[in-house]
């Protein structure tokens, strides 16, 4: 009897216990699933916290943006005003050069004078005259004509050979050659006028018509190098067939505008319609004899192939007779055909 209820008490135990199981897990889950509600809520929470906080960034961000670009646009206005007052600058210092170069001119226009002395009143040469040295055993070495692809040679061999030339340019080659125009003179080398178009029934037609034609490479050449040019040589030389009837009065008012004609005593003779062999030019330029200062023509236009072959040979040559190189500065005397009076 006492093995039944004992049997029956261990049965009634085992029940319970089994039966307290499943009540415990579930109290477990539901323990669980209360804190991970919670951690839910924190973390709601915590998006809550962190949107509220970027649209408040976004907000403070537009500001900030929309102050930078209200300081960006007055900033933009203040600097096209600037632009404008340095280009009215610039125009009213362009105005007061031209002036000053006209009034340092030693010898200014006569009312009752000619009229073309009133022509272009910004056409004058930088500084006053001057072309009073004239140092012995120099070459001036000068090219016209140019520039063109033959320059690019030329300036290479004046570079590797240490000499500064002068380049009588010719306004309608200079235009289409700008970056050699400016090579020429970014190089150290001068930069003179040769007229602009070359033609000489055109420019010797009047005064008026050579101011007109030298007035134009004049503005190329301040233009495109910074700086104005002094020289100027005539097409064909100060003295020619074509200008007989007023040489005289061309170089009287060129003087007058402060500018140095330069013509030559030493000549490649390499103006010629097929060029000429190299030792050929050599002899031409040689043939002048030893004289004491000496300006040699040749030409730098794009069909004078054998005058830049021939440059490193003639300059070899003129220094076995003792001469040095130089370029024509304002206060270089120059070479002048020998004028006569004209019947």
């Amino acid at each position: 009897m006492r093995k039944n209820i004992l049997k029956v008490a261990a049965a009634v135990l085992a029940a319970v216990m089994l039966a307290s199981v499943p009540t415990y897990f579930a109290v477990a889950r539901d323990n669980e699933l209360k804190e991970a509600q919670r951690a839910l809520a924190r973390t709601d929470e915590a998006m809550k916290d962190l949107t509220a906080e970027l649209e408040s960034s976004k907000a403070s961000y537009r500001e900030e943006c929309d102050e930078l670009k209200t300081r960006l646009d007055a900033l933009g206005a203040e600097r096209d005003g600037l632009e404008g007052r340095l280009e009215e600058a610039e125009n009213a210092l362009e105005e007061a050069q031209a002036k000053i170069r006209e009034l340092s001119q030693p010898f200014r226009f006569d009312p009752d004078g000619p009229e073309y002395q009133t022509l272009y009143p910004d056409f004058y040469a930088p500084q006053p005259l001057d072309a009073s040295q004239a140092p012995d055993k120099t070459v001036y070495l000068t090219f016209d004509d140019g520039p063109s692809a033959r320059t690019d040679e030329i300036l290479k061999t004046l570079e590797s050979e240490g000499i500064k030339a002068t380049f009588f340019i010719v306004g309608r080659a200079g235009e289409a050659n700008k970056s050699r125009l400016k090579a020429i003179a970014d190089a150290g080398h001068t930069v003179g006028m040769h007229s602009w178009s070359h033609d000489y029934k055109k420019i010797y037609t009047s005064v008026e018509a050579f101011l007109d034609d030298m007035y134009k490479v004049f503005t190329l050449i301040r233009d495109e190098t910074g700086t104005a040019p002094t020289y100027f040589r005539f097409p064909g030389g100060s003295l020619n067939s074509y200008d007989y009837g007023i040489y005289q009065d061309i170089i009287s008012e060129m003087l007058r505008r402060g500018f140095v004609p330069c013509d030559w005593n030493m000549s490649a003779q390499d103006a010629t319609k097929t060029p000429l062999p190299v030792e050929d030019i050599i002899s031409n330029v040689l043939s002048a004899g030893n004289v004491a200062r000496g300006v040699v023509l040749m030409h730098d236009s794009s069909a004078r192939t054998t005058t830049a072959r021939a440059l490193p040979h003639l300059i070899e040559k003129l220094r076995e007779k003792g001469y040095t190189f130089a370029a024509l500065t304002p206060d270089t005397k120059p070479v002048m055909f020998n004028y006569r009076s004209i019947s």
